[in-house]
């Protein structure tokens, strides 16, 4: 009658270990720029571009040339920064060349201070 308590003792232990190691994983949302982060003051939003641009993968320069479009010029540039920072100097060179507006004109001109 031992053998038997010890042996259900130990299937039970061993199901809950199983669950809980084979639970699901629930996916992570990953948020997109600028429009979840509107209510970040410009500082923060330039934290969060810097932040971006040292993951180096293909989401995360995306979300990077979406945040040349920020309202802030200052955010814009960061942004525009961290993609020439991260060798895709022709591409930025290539948005700002097809905007041609004046935004797009201080944004290069900040970037060759910059360089």
């Amino acid at each position: 009658m031992t053998v038997l308590i010890i042996v259900l003792a130990v299937a039970v232990i061993a199901l809950a270990i199983y669950g809980f190691v084979r639970r699901p994983r629930r996916a992570l949302a990953v948020a997109s720029f600028p429009g979840d982060f509107g209510d970040l003051s410009e500082a923060e939003r330039c934290d969060y571009v810097f932040a971006l641009s040292a993951l180096d993968d293909p989401g995360s320069f995306d979300l990077l040339r979406r945040a040349m479009d920020d309202p802030s010029d200052v955010v814009a540039i960061a942004a525009a920064r961290s993609l020439v920072l991260a060798g895709r100097r022709d591409e930025v060179d290539a948005l700002l060349a097809g905007r041609g507006d004046p935004r797009s004109q201080r944004i290069a001109s900040a970037l060759e201070l910059l360089a």
